[in-house]
């Protein structure tokens, strides 16, 4: 089948000098299933009949990033020789490889029938049907689905994240293999599973492959916490129980940030262990924000996520329940705390978050983006005006310190000069125009107590 693939010039020219020199050269994997797909193709691999002493001689500055598996870098692009693979005993790589005579042999060790395509330049090479499964918008192992699974089990995740990536489901042979086998997950690293997932939740249709994780069993071995979350009901004003939630929340977020998108997954993931019936079918998660930082610090940490993504997807939790987006719940005083107490979100941040919290309420489908916009509008017009007016937002923005009312006010050192700077700080929130050194050590004379 003709096939038109943008080729950057220095992929182009590894596969021409590689087919000049005699060799057999091909596109494989996921740069073929994206052009097919229209999608702008990101990454490019090259498998070749080349030998790794062979692609050596062709370009000298090329080294081994897989020796065991034949494999070079070549100008920042991976080039591997055609082989077929031994059987798996860790679950992850071969024991043992052999050279392959073609690319049908090479392609036929590989995952999925939508990845097991090549592309010489000219024509597609498709051994494997996967052509025909990508118009199907259906995700199939390569032959033995139940082989597939065993040799590497992170293929259950990787499954979820392609099915929803061509904007299909899994044929049924794969789907009960993965949910026959799908334990085996357990074996793979805790690090793999954490970069599929961040693949997953970055990549197109994040909401669709989570859910897939959840009905083929897989979410224990990523979020054994959020579990309970399955068929959570919530009070009346929604209609999606605590699992749906995160996913209609997930799918609302735009912007393609891992912290961002991880809290709109885990911010009711303390709701199930905080439910309680206050009468016959409504229910309270009293608390649920401030016991799910800490469930999130921990899911997070399992995983080995950064600490960065940690205390961002914490803070997120924390205060995703302010009454941020009703802005006549929170006074001007209560925004400035709020703006000063966040430590690793912005403002902005957050109003994004809740947006998306918003649109997760399946109550509120058919409001439309200008309903949350609505909601937005205000509170920004609020946030702007405080910061063109350079208000105190935190007790160390004051223009006195401890060591100024110890010296001005001859006091000694002690917690009192730490209670005396956060009654500065209230003032300082209710009367914005008063804020001056000396109105400030006025202040804080009158606070003294009685000699």
């Amino acid at each position: 089948m003709a096939l038109r693939i943008e080729i950057p010039p220095k992929v182009g020219n590894i596969l021409t000098r590689l087919q000049e020199s005699g060799f057999k050269a091909f596109l494989v994997g996921g740069c073929v299933r994206d052009a097919l797909l229209g999608i702008p193709c990101e990454d490019f691999d090259i498998a070749t009949s080349a030998r790794p002493k062979d692609i050596r001689k062709l370009f000298p500055k090329c080294r081994a990033v897989g020796s065991a598996f034949a494999v070079m870098l070549v100008n920042g692009i991976e080039v591997a020789t055609f082989r077929n693979d031994g059987t798996y005993s860790d679950y992850r790589h071969p024991d043992s490889i052999t050279y392959a005579d073609s690319i049908e042999e090479d392609l036929a060790r590989r995952d999925f029938t939508v990845n097991a395509m090549a592309y010489d330049g000219n024509e597609l090479i498709d051994p494997m049907g996967g052509l025909e499964d990508l118009q199907k918008r259906t995700l199939r192992f390569v032959r033995n689905a139940r082989e597939r699974m065993r040799e590497d089990p992170l293929r259950a995740l990787r499954a979820c994240r392609f099915a929803a990536k061509i904007d299909g489901g899994l044929e049924p042979k794969t789907r009960k293999a993965i949910k026959d086998l799908g334990h085996l997950t357990d074996m793979v690293s805790v690090e793999r599973r954490q970069q599929e997932l961040a693949k997953m939740l970055l990549g197109k249709n994040p909401e669709t492959a989570l859910r897939l994780v959840g009905e083929l069993g897989l979410l224990p071995y990523l979020f054994l916490d959020l579990v309970p979350s399955m068929g959570c009901a919530q009070p009346p004003h929604h209609t999606e129980d605590c699992w749906e939630h995160a996913l209609q929340t997930l799918k609302s977020a735009k912007k393609e940030d891992l912290p961002l998108r991880l809290a709109c997954l885990l911010h009711d993931i303390a709701k199930p262990a905080c439910r309680r019936e206050v009468e016959k079918d409504r229910f309270i998660f009293y608390n649920h924000d401030v016991l799910g930082e800490k469930m999130v610090r921990k899911a997070l940490a399992d995983l080995r996520f950064s600490n960065e993504t940690i205390d961002k997807v914490s803070e997120y939790t924390h205060y995703h329940m302010r009454p941020l987006l009703y802005s006549f719940h929170m006074k001007d005083p209560a925004l400035q705390r709020l703006i000063g107490a966040l430590r690793f979100i912005t403002i902005r941040d957050l109003v994004r978050f809740m947006l998306c919290d918003v649109r997760g309420n399946m109550k509120n489908e058919g409001k439309g983006f200008a309903f949350t916009l609505e909601l937005a509008r205000p509170v920004m017009r609020r946030v702007r005006r405080i910061e063109k007016e350079n208000r105190i937002l935190r007790i160390k923005d004051l223009p006195v310190n401890g060591n100024d009312l110890m010296r001005e006010l001859g006091i000694a050192p002690g917690p009192e000069v730490g209670k005396l700077l956060a009654k500065l700080y209230s003032f300082a929130l209710q009367k914005p125009k008063s804020v001056t050194r000396e109105k400030l050590l006025a202040e804080a004379k009158k606070l003294l107590p009685e000699k």
